[in-house]
């Protein structure tokens, strides 16, 4: 026996049924090699993954994907990042998914996965409100950004860019048919919408063959809201050019911006004398008739730096003789140019301040005509004889005296006010009235904040809202969907104005019961309520665009960057 289990015939016997216990415990060949396979796609897969999240790190940042993703990669595998290392040494040289081609593909894939998470969030949306802007990029072609709005299933308003399109042409009737064919094309359906931002040109804003009113075709209901910044910009621009005085003092400060943006060495020359003046070391910035708050940026500075600049003009002249510089000085250098500077840096800050309470994000739609009322008493006081702006400008006497020859005068200041600031105030003011003419159908949803409802035991609680629900029915009414009664579905039936009424003043008396806290928190839960949906059924399909309005989702910041 011994001397049989050392023999060669016994030893491959029991190797024999070694590796046939082996295989019964791992598995056939196949079964082995397919494992093999599956942990080996696994490890891939992770890689791949790995390589995806540095494009999208890249990207995120707005980092060059091309150029930096094989440094970043190098970097991470250095790191300890062993899958990805034992992936590229595996990989063949022509799969290893590090090119320039393989990057740019990834950043597609991912945008392509971003969007159709997006466009399935919006299908589910109720309504939604869409915002778009024309824009030429760097090689002239002329594009549509495409932004939407909607209230999410949480009743969170969320704001998300979609797209941008090419246009072969930038008349309405083009942008109107690029949006619509993108809708289309993205499955979004095109009666949810309920309101539009576009900017003030003719072109979206027209009454009758803008894109707004061609839109409405489809969506008679939905509302547009023009860029209120934009409005603002465009009163301003608008009583600038119609008043001369203004006018030429827009003119001098866009020479000047251009005098010392295009020489660094005068710049420098600038630099010099703000720090032997001690003063701040400020630039000129360019005022852009396009360019919200820009104006008011520049006066600031000019103001701020009044002395250092006229100083330094005239060394630069005395150095060069440069005709420019010597023509600049003597238009800051006038009586009417400076009083206008200390003017426009008291009411610019007043539109201004209009202009970002505008682009807050939760800006209640509902509040702009009260701002605009304000912002309008305060231009008032700048036509004051003893205005802030003028007495400021009398301390200032002494110190510009010293580096001009201006003399300053309550007379000639006088004279200004009356020759130069009322006309241009009033010429603004008119601007902005009529471009912030109240929307009837926008404030009415402002009875729907419980904070506005008057006490249940006031006189005027019995009454309230009973205007402006006849408003709200008057022009969505006809075309609202109503409740069955017996099912969950919408009907197309007309909302009968009694029935509307009367729930109306149950729901009055809910808004008087709730706590005077966060609106926003109060419209989230007026959107997502069953229980309130199933109480107030003609009420209901307002709920959505209650949160739309007085969350500000209509109000349009600029689909491309100003």
């Amino acid at each position: 026996m011994k001397i049989h289990a050392k023999s060669d015939i016994h030893l491959l016997s029991c190797e024999a049924e070694m590796a046939a216990a082996t295989a019964l415990q791992e598995g056939s060949v196949i079964q082995q090699l397919q494992q093999i396979n599956d942990e080996e796609k696994l490890k891939n897969r992770m890689a791949i993954k790995a390589l995806i999240r540095c494009t999208h790190f890249l990207a995120r940042r707005h980092i060059p994907h091309t150029t930096n993703f094989d440094e970043l990669i190098d970097l991470i595998v250095s790191c300890g990042a062993e899958d990805l290392k034992g992936f590229l040494e595996r990989a063949r040289l022509n799969a290893t998914y590090t090119s320039k081609v393989a990057v740019v593909e990834f950043v597609e894939a991912v945008g392509l996965w971003a969007e159709e998470c997006l466009l399935k969030r919006l299908r589910q949306a109720s309504h939604f409100s869409i915002m778009a802007d024309e824009c030429t990029d760097v090689t002239t072609t002329e594009e549509l950004s495409i932004f939407f709005r909607w209230v999410n299933m949480d009743g969170q308003p969320v704001e998300h860019f979609l797209d941008i399109v090419p246009l072969k042409a930038t008349d309405a009737k083009t942008i109107y048919s690029a949006l619509v064919e993108f809708m289309k094309d993205k499955n979004i359906q095109i009666s949810k919408l309920v309101g539009m931002g576009f900017d003030g040109a003719a072109t979206f804003s027209g009454k009758h063959n803008g894109v707004q009113s061609l839109l409405k075709k489809i969506s008679p209901h939905a509302l547009f809201v023009h860029c209120h910044c934009h409005l603002l910009q465009l009163a301003c621009v608008q009583a600038a050019s119609a008043t001369s005085g203004i006018k030429h003092v827009y003119i001098t400060l866009t020479t000047l911006w251009k005098f010392f943006h295009y020489s660094p060495k005068r710049a420098e020359s600038l630099k010099a004398v703000q720090q032997v003046l001690d003063l701040p070391e400020l630039k000129v910035v360019k005022p852009s008739d396009t360019r919200w708050l820009s104006h008011e940026r520049c006066v600031k500075a000019v103001k701020a730096s009044y002395s250092a600049i006229v100083t330094a003009l005239n060394n630069i002249y005395e150095q060069t003789h440069a005709p420019e510089a010597l023509g600049i000085s003597k238009a800051l250098c006038r009586p009417s140019t400076l009083v206008a500077i200390y003017l426009l840096d008291y009411v610019l800050p007043q539109v201004a301040k209009l202009s970002r309470a505008l682009q807050t994000e939760r800006i209640d739609l509902t509040a702009i005509t009260p701002l605009v009322d304000a912002t309008l008493n305060t231009l008032d006081d700048a036509m004051l004889p003893a205005a802030n702006w003028v007495l400021e400008l009398m301390d200032a006497k002494n110190e510009i005296e010293e580096v001009t020859d201006i003399t300053l005068t309550t007379e000639s200041i006088a004279t200004f006010q009356g020759q130069v600031a009322e006309p241009f105030i009033r010429m603004l003011k008119a601007n902005i009235s009529s471009r912030f003419i109240s929307q009837d159908i926008v404030s009415s949803f402002g009875i729907f904040d419980p904070k506005k409802v008057p006490a249940a035991d006031s006189s005027d609680f019995h009454t309230y809202g009973e205007d402006l629900i006849d408003v709200l029915l008057a022009h969505y009414g006809a075309e609202l969907p109503a409740k069955t009664a017996g099912g969950d579905e919408y009907t197309k039936e007309a909302l009968i104005s009694r029935e509307t009424r009367e729930e109306w003043k149950t729901f009055r008396s809910y808004l008087s019961k709730k706590p005077k806290g966060n609106l926003h928190l109060q419209l989230k839960e007026l959107t997502t309520s069953d229980m309130l949906s199933e109480i107030f059924q003609t009420l209901a399909p307002w709920q959505t665009y209650v949160y739309l309005f007085l969350s500000a989702l209509l109000q349009w910041k600029g689909a491309s960057p100003k």
